[in-house]
């Protein structure tokens, strides 16, 4: 059976919401590192099948294969998918794929399924399937408007309640990429960079700084930002953690969410991830760090391990 969804819709790019500066900057420190990267050729973490199964290991190294790069190890898979998936998420705040089946006699497991990305566009779920529409300016005469694929043949993922809706989402960056603005139209247009309105150029960045924090508050502070002038040490390593937590919160839904597809395609088993810091222990060192408890440098050493 071939892909149902169709796979790409000609200069469908949205150039208004392209990200840039500060929406740029939060998404790409979100997935940067949320799998930690190889060091010494090893990565400092392991991944195992709950019950252990050599043949659906090979298999499932195919089937995460989503990624830019492909995978030689189920490890390098997950790597990937995560890697790739967290980006989809920090970028649109939802992503969906199709579950690709190459054989008709498709039977339960992944030996014949591979996973597709739905380009940029409306999805709607509909009782028991999913229309995927065209958008108008790639109508043709004679071709499909939209396209129905049966809900089991789709894998939906968006952000983890805690981290909003995938509306909030995108209304988040929105309002970042406005705040990417170096200066206001008005300043601009007068030809005298804002004097004749006595536009003062410090005080607008500093209170676009804290509006860049308060934007992303739910997240905790864009990590490539340094400290924001007038706010404490203590305010910036809170806000570090916190951001930590949210890419810990992300990657713990991916992998929760690759768990849960696996068992709807009927495979009796969960992948495990060991040795990466749970968001729980950083919410727990940011408690401590509150409560005074615990130094600086000891509620970091809970995100450096």
């Amino acid at each position: 059976m071939s892909r149902l969804s169709r796979a790409y819709f000609p200069n469908n790019g949205r150039s208004n919401d392209e990200p840039i500066l500060y929406a740029f900057m939060f998404i790409r420190d979100m997935h940067t590192g949320i799998m930690p990267f190889r060091n010494g050729g090893k990565y400092p973490f392991t991944i195992k099948l709950s019950r252990k199964n050599e043949n659906l290991k090979k298999q499932l190294k195919e089937f995460l294969n989503i990624g830019q790069f492909g995978g030689w190890s189920l490890d390098e898979s997950l790597w990937n998918a995560v890697d790739t998936l967290s980006h989809y998420l920090a970028t649109f705040g939802e992503v969906y794929l199709e579950i690709v089946h190459e054989d008709d006699k498709s039977k339960a497991g992944v030996t014949d399924k591979k996973l597709e990305f739905l380009p940029l566009g409306k999805v709607f779920r509909l009782v028991n399937n999913y229309i995927q529409f065209v958008p108008i300016k790639n109508w043709e005469r004679g071709e499909k408007k939209f396209y129905v694929i049966p809900s089991d043949r789709i894998w939906y993922i968006k952000l983890p309640r805690k981290l909003g809706t995938p509306r909030q989402h995108r209304k988040m960056l929105k309002k970042l990429n406005l705040l990417s603005e170096p200066m206001p139209e008005f300043a601009l247009k007068d030809g005298k960079l804002g004097g004749s309105a006595n536009y003062d150029f410090i005080s607008h960045h500093l209170s676009k700084d804290i509006a860049i924090e308060q934007t992303t508050a739910n997240w905790g502070s864009i990590s490539s930002l340094s400290q924001i002038k007038g706010t404490t040490e203590y305010y910036y390593i809170v806000n570090r953690l916190r951001s930590t937590r949210s890419q810990a919160l992300l990657r713990e839904h991916i992998l929760s969410e690759i768990n849960k597809l696996l068992c709807q395609l009927g495979i009796k088993n969960s992948i495990k991830v060991d040795g990466l810091v749970l968001s729980t222990e950083i919410l727990e060192a940011i408690k401590k760090l509150e409560k005074g408890e615990v130094g600086f440098s000891e509620a970091l050493k809970v995100i450096k391990d």
